[in-house]
């Protein structure tokens, strides 16, 4: 991993995972039946104009080619010129680039895209770090032809910090509560209640997505629970490696800062042989899917 990546590349081409091969297979695991249900929501026909906001390592977008065929094109647009650059990489080792677009633009403005030019916008995990989301919303609007469709998929983070507090890493930390909680205190300052991730739930996108105009929407809000937590078989050493957002410390560092040595060592020692062990965790997660379609004028 580049030294001078920005914020948004290093997190997601590594500190997602903290470079662990299984973190990362586990990552994708859970990825794939999220990509492919915003797609199936995006309804892409062949010829179709295809924009993949906050495309990332371009999860969607890529996967939307085949969907529009060879007349199609999907726009790969994100802030971050790092992660373009690896989507054009991508692009030219599939042999696409001719059926591709790059653009850096942030999604509240997405600058350099026409009035009503495309048919479809998508997202993933996007707007949990959009300030005005207002803003998306109506821009998602005025890029899109009529009868233009939004697919998106967000985390509601509120709903899941209620369901997770007695739990850290997917395992129940009730009988070490009193350190879970300065550790979970840490990661709760770095996204305050208030602000872009945390501050919204899926009534909100429900009404952004009506105030924009949009009609035929949809929200639907998944609570899912699972006994197999993403980090399970993580060796303990290679989890305090990992992020779980770009703006928060890793792991590690959220414990060092939050316990003594003494505390985190018996945080380690109660965790470390539950996560090596695989069983016995409960993931948790609460996720949103928004659809809706453009009016004709």
């Amino acid at each position: 991993m580049v030294e001078h990546a920005d914020r948004w590349s290093r997190w997601l081409l590594h500190d997602r995972f903290g470079g662990d091969e299984l973190a990362l297979q586990r990552t994708l695991e859970y990825l794939e039946p999220i990509r492919d249900r915003v797609l199936a929501a995006a309804r892409i026909t062949p010829g179709n104009e295809v924009i993949d906001v906050g495309c990332g390592d371009g999860l969607l977008g890529f996967s939307a080619l085949s969907r529009v065929g060879e007349n199609g094109e999907v726009i790969f647009s994100d802030v971050s010129a790092d992660l373009l650059d690896r989507c054009r990489q991508i692009a030219a080792e599939l042999e696409v680039s001719d059926r591709c677009q790059f653009i850096q633009t942030p999604a509240e403005t997405l600058d350099g895209i026409a009035d009503s030019s495309v048919d479809v916008v998508m997202t993933r995990s996007v707007l949990i770090y959009v300030e005005d989301k207002a803003s998306a919303f109506n821009t998602f609007r005025r890029v899109l032809k009529p009868g233009g469709r939004i697919s998106l998929f967000e985390p509601i983070n509120r709903r899941y910090t209620e369901l997770s507090r007695d739990s850290l890493f997917g395992y129940d930390a009730a009988p070490i509560d009193d350190l879970a909680t300065k550790v979970r205190a840490v990661f709760e300052a770095a996204a305050p209640a208030d602000g872009p991730m945390m501050g919204f739930d899926e009534t909100d996108l429900f009404q952004l997505a009506e105030s924009a105009g949009f009609s035929d929407v949809t929200v639907t809000l998944q609570l899912s629970s699972t006994d197999r937590p993403p980090f399970a078989g993580v060796p303990w050493n290679e989890l305090m490696k990992i992020r779980p957002n770009p703006h928060a410390p890793t792991f590690g560092d959220a414990i060092d800062q939050a316990l003594s040595h003494e505390e985190a060592s018996r945080l380690s020692s109660y965790f470390a042989p539950l996560i090596d062990d695989e069983a016995g965790g409960r993931f948790r997660s609460a996720d949103a899917y928004v659809a809706g379609v453009s009016p004709s004028p």
